[in-house]
């Protein structure tokens, strides 16, 4: 199933670029059909001097310029031959900066706009008399300005886990452990006691579903499915189906922040949902001090913090929900004995959860025997 996901990723690139490339044909072929049997039409007066003119160009940033986060960065132009804007107007990230007048060709956006990690565009429109405005853009890269905390860990207790359970999702709730379970033809919902490991309440999902992420909002839980754009809404009680919600991407993991559903789809994006509809609010790209920080799957709301299994790796990610920072890491390699893992590829870490009232830490992975409470140790 691990083989299954890496190639769904490789292909979603693969696909992605043959539709463009198919969109393109398509295109210029219909352009090419019109010109055939379009008549010849001489300009009207003026038109050419209405036609899009290069005004500047960009010297700085660089093409592909990667900057860190909470630092200004300088925006600086040149006129394209003999032509001097009247005014340029910055952009950044699409809100408008300043108007820089003529006769000036820098400006610097404070580092009070740039928190945000991930890609952003910088852009300038160009004035000047008699003449379209001109648009030019870069994108630049901002990571993260931090280097983040390492921990380890301590067990701090082991509680048994069912091996036939392919975690991909994982709460604690009220005294209760719930688990959604993944695999088509094998994907369930579960209430579990955390002490036995019991499953005291469990709902199989349609064959067809791979089921994924959980998360409970108001008296419901939500569980996503990894490929069929389809999500789940269940009666916390009675696990009783009372809805269903859809949305564009894969679904990986799934957690409540506030009053807004957190999403991942395997990628370094995080997407912030209203519960009611599933419509997209926002969404950050993850960063560290070198980069993005990708295969980001099953997620819990600790403390302020979005904590991340990252796919195929022993690694938990501290993410700030806001800026999308990393701030720390948990290397958690050595938690279990391989030779209790049956598919040593494909039975991974998978699933965090924790108990607010007492704060504790639980950690889990596909068909696990156990179920680990941890605490961090600082390296």
């Amino acid at each position: 199933m691990i083989e299954t996901k890496i190639c769904r990723l490789l292909w979603r690139g693969v696909i992605s670029s043959l539709f463009f490339i198919m969109l393109v044909a398509a295109s210029c072929g219909h352009a090419n059909r019109e010109r055939e049997h379009r008549p010849a039409v001489p300009p009207a007066e003026g038109a050419l001097q209405a036609a899009p003119v290069d005004i500047i160009k960009i010297t700085e940033p660089a093409e592909r310029a990667t900057s860190v986060t909470n630092r200004s960065l300088k925006v600086a132009f040149e006129p394209v031959g003999d032509i001097v804007p009247d005014s340029v107007h910055l952009y950044f990230d699409g809100s408008l900066v300043i108007s820089i007048a003529g006769g000036h060709n820098e400006a610097v956006i404070p580092a009070a706009l740039t928190g945000i990690t991930g890609l952003k565009e910088v852009r300038l429109v160009a004035f000047s008399n008699g003449k379209r405005p001109h648009s030019v853009s870069r994108v630049v890269t901002f990571n993260s300005d931090i280097e983040p905390d390492w921990y380890r860990f301590r067990v701090v207790n082991r509680f048994p886990h069912d091996t036939r359970a392919y975690t991909q999702g994982l709460l604690y709730h009220e005294g209760w452990l719930y688990e959604g379970t993944g695999l088509e033809g094998e994907s369930t919902l579960r209430k579990v006691d955390l002490e036995s490991g019991e499953v005291v309440r469990k709902h199989r999902i349609d064959d067809r579903f791979f089921g994924e992420g959980i998360t409970v909002y108001q008296n419901r839980i939500y569980q996503l499915t990894w490929t069929h754009n389809t999500g789940f809404i269940y009666d916390l009680e009675t696990f009783r189906e009372v809805g269903r919600f859809y949305y564009n991407t894969e679904g990986w993991g799934l957690t409540t922040m506030g009053d807004s559903l957190v999403m991942s789809d395997g990628t370094n994006r995080l997407y912030f949902m209203d519960p009611n509809g599933f419509n997209l609010i926002s969404s950050v790209e993850v960063h560290d001090n070198e980069g993005p920080v990708s295969k980001i799957n099953e997620l819990e709301y600790i403390n302020g913090e979005i904590w991340a299994n990252i796919f195929l790796t022993d690694k938990i990610v501290r993410i700030d929900p806001i800026s999308g920072r990393v701030i720390a890491y948990i290397d958690l390699e050595g938690i279990i004995d391989p030779s209790l893992i049956g598919d040593k590829t494909d039975d991974v870490l998978n699933g965090v959860a924790w108990d607010p009232e007492n704060e504790r830490i639980f950690v889990t992975g596909k068909r696990w025997p156990y179920l680990f409470e941890i605490e961090l140790v600082s390296l």
